[in-house]
């Protein structure tokens, strides 16, 4: 979970940003007309914001100090945040999604997030989620992050009739409508928006998160490298000849983007709990790259 970083995404052509701000402003007006929707909220951020605002230091003397967080002022501060939200986005109800304990991330890279076990969660933190889950409507899909859980439901059962709430930056790989948390502006991500989201996260990975990407390419460099691509296919494409030029093969292309992925419906089989990992053209590309060896 990174919260939202305009370095990484603020790069597209002139083209691309006036295709999206046209079909934005073009949907706005169905968006707020829209009363039935669900807000998607980002839990695990939410929580950790208002829990890490509760914190105050207290000493009591002869060296002894103490944390104090004040539980019931972050109740009433999450109930308003939920109402602020629900009033700016004309949504009908809120559904509170979190991650579950297991990561399936970590089985792929035993690095990944691996630097956040030293990083303490508020005190507060674990009290105020066992409220949310015992008081409101809540999501943990087992496996995930609260990423990839609303990734889901934003793409499947609410496909078309949810907003995210959220302030991360993996959230814009996601095809929805999306309001920050950080500046409450909304905006809608379409597919392929969101995917060359997807593919430039590839590319630079995500220090916050501890994946390297393709180490050498920014930002800036891996605009340049999806410039004026329109699709998937063709993103994905210029994704793993970037990989190939720096010398990677096209299994680390994979293993990085499969990190970077935010789960889709079709992604998660919900009997088994077990995630389709992204895969997309994969034979192909990797018949390709023994070819040029074997020539």
């Amino acid at each position: 979970m990174t919260e939202l970083n305009e370095e990484h995404f603020e790069l597209h052509s002139a083209n691309k940003a006036r295709l999206h701000e046209k079909k934005k402003m073009t949907n706005m007006n169905d968006f707020f007309a829209n009363t039935n929707k669900k807000m998607l909220v980002d839990g695990d951020l939410l929580v950790y914001k208002i829990t890490s605002s509760l914190e105050e230091p207290i000493d009591w003397g002869n060296d002894i100090w103490t944390l104090s967080s004040d539980l019931h002022k972050g109740k009433q501060l999450f109930t308003q945040c939920i109402a602020f939200y629900w009033k700016l986005t004309k949504a009908k109800d809120a559904i509170i999604v979190f991650s579950d304990k297991e990561n399936f991330r970590k089985k792929i890279d035993s690095l990944y997030k691996s630097h956040r076990k030293k990083i303490r969660k508020p005190i507060s933190y674990s009290a105020m989620r066992k409220w949310i889950e015992e008081t409101h409507h809540t999501i943990c899909y087992p496996n995930l992050e609260a990423d990839d859980a609303i990734g889901l439901l934003a793409t499947g059962e609410y496909k078309n009739n949810c907003v995210i709430v959220s302030g991360d930056k993996d959230m814009r790989t996601i095809p929805a409508w999306q309001c920050c948390i950080i500046d409450d502006q909304i905006e809608y991500v379409d597919e392929n928006l969101a995917d060359y989201n997807f593919c430039t996260q590839t590319l630079t990975g995500d220090q916050t998160d501890g994946y390297k990407g393709c180490v050498g390419v920014g930002a800036v460099k891996a605009s340049r490298v999806l410039n004026e691509k329109k699709n998937i296919n063709e993103c994905w494409e210029a994704v793993v000849e970037e990989y190939k030029r720096n010398k990677y093969s096209t299994d680390d292309a994979y293993h990085q983007a499969r990190l970077a992925r935010i789960l889709r419906e079709g992604e998660y089989d919900y009997k088994t709990n077990k995630v389709k990992l992204w895969d997309y053209k994969y034979e192909q590309f990797r018949n390709t790259e023994e070819n040029r060896k074997a020539s």
